[in-house]
C-alpha cells in the first residue's frame, strides 16, 4: 500500500480521487526497469518520457496490451533506434526487465513467486521511483487497439520479441570477383560497381514482423483477360483470401491496428506499407460490399481515429501531389454509391465521407488526372 504522500501524488498527477488512485494502484500492473542508462528515451502506449537517475519504471498500468519502447542513449550522447514490444499485462501483474549493456537491450527477468510478492510489498519504497501509467491517453490508446486480440500478437509479433525501427541485416553472400568485361552502359558500370563493393543483404531471421502476405495475385487461377480486369477492380476475392488466414474474421481489423500503431510509435516503415496495403484492399471491395458491411463499417470508425494521429498532408506524393487515401477512399465512396448494399450502410458511409470532407477539405468528387478525357488539338 502506498504512503499518503504518495497516493497524493499519484491522484494529483492524474486528476483523479485518492480513492480511485489507490485502487488503480493496488489493482494495476507494474513494470520494473532497471539499468536503463540516464536520458534513454522510455515509453508506453502514446506517452514517451527521458529516463532520470532514479526511474525504475511504471506503476498503475491497466489491464490489457500495451507497447514499451525504449531508446537507449550511450556515454557519448548518441540515442540508439527506437525498439519495443506489445504485452498484454494482468491486473496486479508484475515484469521485470533489465538493461544489458553489452547486447544493448532490455533483458526479461523471471523472478520467483516469493520475488514477486516481495516486490508487491515494497512498493510503498518503490513509489517514489515508478512513473504512473498516463490514464490521461487510455482512451486515446484503446481507440487505436481495440482490434488486437493476443492470440494476434502472438502471430504477427517477431519471434524474437521485440520490433525496431531499424531493419536488421546480414548479409547474404558477398560480392563475386570484379568482371573483366567491359561496361557498355552507364547502369551495367553502377550495376558491376554494386556488385563488386556491396554484400546482398537479407533481414535477420526472426526480426521481422510475421504481417499476413498479401497475395500478388488478386483472382483465381484460370481466369480470362475480362475476368482478371474485373478482380483487379473489385478486391472482395482477394479480401476473402486474407480472412482465411485469421481466427476471427475481425482480425484483419486487428493487424490494419497493429501495423498502424508499430508505424506511428514503433516507427517502422514498412509497417505503414502493409497498413497501406491493407486500407486499399477494403476500399476495393465491390461486389461483397453488403456481404461484408460489419467489417467495413468498424474499419471506417477505426480509420477515423487513426486519421487523426497522422498529418493529413503525410499521404500526398510530394513528387505528384496524389494523395493515396483520397484516391483510395473515392474509390470506396463510388462502389458504395452505385452498390445494392443496406441503406444503412450507406448512410454511415455517405456521413463519413462528409466528416472527411469537412475535417481536411478532401474532395472526393473531383476525377483523378488519369482519368479525365484528352483533348486533342487539331
Amino acid at each position: 500500500m502506498a504512503s499518503s504522500s504518495n497516493k497524493r501524488h499519484s491522484s494529483e498527477s492524474l486528476k483523479m480521487s485518492p480513492e480511485k488512485a489507490l485502487k488503480l494502484f493496488d489493482n494495476g500492473g507494474v513494470l520494473i526497469v532497471l539499468n536503463l542508462p540516464i536520458g534513454s528515451v522510455f515509453g508506453i502506449d502514446m506517452k514517451v518520457y527521458q529516463v532520470g537517475d532514479k526511474f525504475l519504471g511504471l506503476k498503475m498500468i491497466p489491464p490489457g496490451l500495451h507497447f514499451i519502447y525504449y531508446s537507449a542513449v550511450s556515454k557519448e550522447g548518441c540515442v540508439a533506434p527506437r525498439t519495443g514490444f506489445f504485452y498484454f499485462f494482468s491486473p496486479q501483474e508484475i515484469v521485470v526487465k533489465k538493461w544489458d549493456s553489452k547486447n544493448e537491450d532490455l533483458n526479461s527477468l523471471a523472478p520467483s513467486g516469493e520475488e514477486k510478492q516481495r516486490i508487491r510489498e515494497n512498493l510503498q519504497n518503490l513509489d517514489r521511483n515508478l512513473g504512473a501509467y498516463p490514464y490521461q491517453t487510455l482512451k486515446q490508446w484503446n481507440r487505436l487497439t481495440c482490434n488486437i486480440s493476443e492470440s494476434l500478437v502472438n502471430q504477427l509479433q517477431p519471434l524474437c520479441g521485440t520490433i525496431s525501427s531499424v531493419t536488421q541485416l546480414v548479409p547474404l553472400n558477398y560480392p563475386t570477383k570484379e568482371s573483366s568485361e567491359p561496361d557498355s552502359t552507364t547502369d551495367k558500370r553502377f550495376q558491376s560497381l554494386e556488385d563488386k563493393y556491396l554484400p546482398n543483404m537479407k533481414q535477420v531471421p526472426g526480426t521481422e514482423i510475421r504481417f499476413t502476405e498479401i497475395p500478388k495475385y488478386r483472382y483465381p487461377d484460370g481466369c480470362s483477360a475480362a475476368q482478371i480486369t474485373m478482380y483487379n477492380m473489385d478486391s472482395t476475392y482477394l479480401l476473402e483470401q486474407l480472412l482465411k488466414h485469421y481466427k476471427n474474421k475481425e482480425d484483419i481489423l486487428g493487424e490494419l491496428q497493429m501495423a498502424h500503431v508499430c508505424f506511428l510509435i514503433a516507427h517502422v516503415y514498412d509497417a505503414f506499407e502493409h497498413w497501406k496495403n491493407l486500407v486499399q484492399v477494403l476500399c476495393s471491395v465491390d461486389s461483397g460490399l453488403e456481404k461484408h458491411s460489419d467489417i467495413l463499417t468498424t474499419f471506417l470508425t477505426l480509420l477515423h481515429y487513426q486519421l487523426k494521429e497522422i498529418p493529413s498532408d503525410f499521404f500526398v506524393d510530394i513528387t505528384s501531389e496524389h494523395n493515396f487515401l483520397v484516391n483510395t477512399l473515392q474509390i470506396f465512396f463510388q462502389n458504395v454509391k452505385s452498390s445494392e448494399a443496406n441503406e444503412q450502410f450507406k448512410s454511415y458511409v455517405d456521413k463519413f465521407r462528409k466528416n472527411l470532407t469537412t475535417i481536411y477539405k478532401w474532395d472526393f468528387e473531383a476525377i483523378p488526372e488519369d482519368e479525365q478525357p484528352v483533348v486533342v488539338e487539331f
